[in-house]
């Protein structure tokens, strides 16, 4: 039933569009764009001021639960935990990127009219989902691509479709028990989910399809006093017939299924992983530094891209200690009591605690898929858990009628005075998200005028980022790098090369302090002092190797800083140290690129040198394939 409007709030349907307008720039969101994360971001926090400043007399209703109370701790936890982060800047963004699921929940839970915010978002967000599936099996069944949509990665894609498909599914079983509603509904739903179904399973993802059985499974069950068992049947039959047909049109997903529990690659992430929880598992290292922080502990054999543990509980105790960790558990066990709690008041026979039952099991889809994934660190999908937390809050709480807390502004500060308060709280974190936008708008003009050779131009670019943004270590280390290429151009005898190089020390400086894990500051530093002699002094060189060892100790994979360390090892004469420095980094796996040929060169011309002729040819081996790989990638490319 959809109750009226009593709250004076003007078009309840502001707060669809917004969310709507949040989430789409959170789908093209995968990390590098920032200003994607600062629009959502900022549309987020004027769906915020819009709440607040249209509830002035009607006041906000803030629900007593458990639930309510354990993800707002969470989320304080989060922001806490930036105190002592070891680079607070990167942890501020992280905690709005991974917050984004209680700020969600709170801008539902406080937006009067609820019903029909979720009529609205739901519908739009079934549309949105049915057009990532059909990208998704254009992809694999037209370009012979991985089914991934807009995502990085396939198993995202059908994370996100997997938090649709079980809600959807669910509404697909009302449709068919309530006989008032024209036929056609079941029927374009049905269709729509085969689609979903049939695009998670082409994605070939072991961990979302797993998750889905089991949560789609759990629905089935839950809903057998109340719909009629036709709907059952032809719910799992949907699911039987999108299985068949991947299997007849594209069989990966069978072939990898029986794989389950030999993913030996995961195995030596989560490895690593708990050896990096070794150095701080109480208090944690800080929000998002996981992929800094992880490669002194990286096996050399784990060919990811090192962003992820791929098991979001496990990294949230990394990054956060284990009060995060506890804290997100709570939240899971906390959801899933107040479930029971309510199914239990239902009796399983209210036909509205489907929708209840089809979000919770949404919600343990991406919690289950998350021992195994990152869920937790995509923006879309956490704004996603986010709404569909509390429209599962808010039916749980119609059944056990739950007290509620009403703050109403009116009582303890004027109307006059009121709008200035609210616009000024908002207006802060809307600045900050501008100006990290605008920040990395400069940086990336700044990195690519430097590639072009504008060093004047780079140079007020990387300024202007700076300027907006001086926490962030990544333009101080290229602006660094950009003097320590003008200090090459300048003539020897020019003053301003000496203003240059120390320029480039204090950026290098303040990039340490900013952040301390990041190995690129020392490779920047070792060839400052390397390739300036005259203003390092007598102690150059061996300031510069110590940069480089430094360098390597916070990423092994930096195979050009190493090469740059072998470099000055061979002018000192330790040829032997520079040998086994290289042999470490051939250890590692390495993504093809046509930079690792020299570094496999000069290898294997020192394993030569020093009588290891079967490593050496092993060696060239790889190389003369590495040469085949990229031309071949280039060929693809058009290039």
């Amino acid at each position: 039933m959809v109750r009226k409007n009593t709250t004076g709030l003007p078009a309840v349907h502001v707060s669809s569009l917004l969310f709507i307008c949040a989430l789409l720039p959170a789908l093209l969101f995968k990390g590098p764009q920032i200003e994607l994360f600062a629009i959502t971001q900022i549309v987020l926090v004027l769906w915020l001021g819009w709440i607040f400043l249209n509830s002035y007399k009607s006041g906000l209703h803030i629900p007593r639960t458990t639930l309510a109370l354990c993800l707002t701790l969470l989320w304080l936890w989060l922001a806490l935990s930036i105190a002592w982060s070891l680079a607070p800047g990167i942890s501020v963004i992280n905690f709005w990127w991974v917050g984004s699921l209680v700020l969600v929940f709170w801008l539902y839970t406080l937006t009067p009219d609820r019903d029909t915010l979720w009529l609205n978002a739901a519908a739009i967000l079934l549309v949105i989902a049915l057009v990532l599936a059909l990208m998704g099996i254009y992809q694999v069944l037209v370009l012979e691509q991985h089914a991934r949509s807009v995502f990085e990665t396939r198993n995202t894609h059908a994370a996100f479709l997997n938090l649709v498909a079980l809600p959807a599914a669910a509404y697909f079983l009302q449709t068919i028990a309530d006989k008032t509603l024209p036929r056609h509904y079941s029927v374009v739903l049905g269709a729509v989910l085969f689609f979903l179904f049939l695009s998670i399973f082409l994605t070939a993802s072991r961990g979302a399809t797993l998750s889905l059985a089991i949560s789609m499974g759990l629905l089935v069950v839950l809903s057998l006093r109340c719909v009629p068992r036709r709907a059952l049947i032809l719910l799992l039959g949907l699911l039987a017939a999108a299985f068949l047909a991947t299997k007849l049109s594209h069989g990966e997903l069978s072939e990898r299924l029986p794989q389950l529990v030999q993913d030996s690659p995961r195995r030596l992430i989560w490895e690593s992983s708990w050896n990096l929880l070794q150095a701080s598992p109480w208090q944690g290292i800080g929000l998002g530094l996981f992929y800094l922080a992880y490669p002194p502990y990286r096996n050399p054999a784990d060919s990811s891209g090192g962003f992820f543990a791929h098991n979001d509980y496990l990294q949230i105790w990394i990054e956060t200690g284990l009060p995060g960790l506890v804290l997100l558990l709570t939240v899971l066990v906390t959801a899933t009591t107040l479930f029971v709690r309510a199914l239990r008041r239902t009796g399983l026979r209210d036909r509205t605690h489907l929708e209840m039952t089809g979000l919770f099991c949404g919600l343990m889809t991406v919690a289950g898929h998350s021992v195994v994934d990152f869920n937790l660190y995509i923006l879309s999908i956490m704004m996603m858990s986010g709404l569909a937390m509390g429209r599962f809050h808010e039916l749980a709480l119609g059944k056990l009628k739950a007290s509620t807390l009403t703050l109403r502004p009116s009582r303890f500060v004027g109307r006059q005075a009121y709008r200035p308060i609210v616009l000024l709280l908002v207006l802060l974190p809307i600045f900050y998200f501008l100006a990290l936008g605008m920040a990395n708008s400069y940086y990336d003009r700044g990195m690519a005028q430097a590639r072009e050779g504008k060093l004047q131009e780079a140079d007020e670019s990387l300024a202007t980022a700076h300027q907006l943004t001086p926490s962030d270590d990544r333009i101080l280390i290229a602006h660094a790098d950009l003097y320590r290429h003008a200090v090459a151009t300048l003539p020897a005898d020019d003053p301003g090369r000496k203003t240059l190089y120390e320029d480039a020390l204090r950026f290098l400086d303040q990039a340490q302090q900013a952040n301390a894990l990041r190995g690129l500051t020392f490779v920047i530093r070792g060839r400052l002092y390397q390739q300036n002699p005259a203003f390092a002094g007598e102690s150059g060189q061996t300031l510069a190797i110590e940069s480089f060892r430094r360098a390597l100790a916070l990423n092994p994979r930096l195979f050009q800083g190493r090469m740059d360390y072998v470099s000055l090892l061979l002018q000192a004469g330790n040829k032997q140290q520079a040998l086994e420095s290289l042999d470490e980094g051939v250890r590692h796996d390495y993504p093809v690129m046509p930079e690792l040929i020299p570094f496999y060169s000069l290898t294997a011309k020192l394993r030569r040198e020093a009588g290891r002729a079967e490593e050496a040819g092993a060696l060239e081996a790889r190389i003369r394939e590495l040469e085949k790989q990229t031309v071949s990638a280039y060929q693809l490319r058009g290039y």
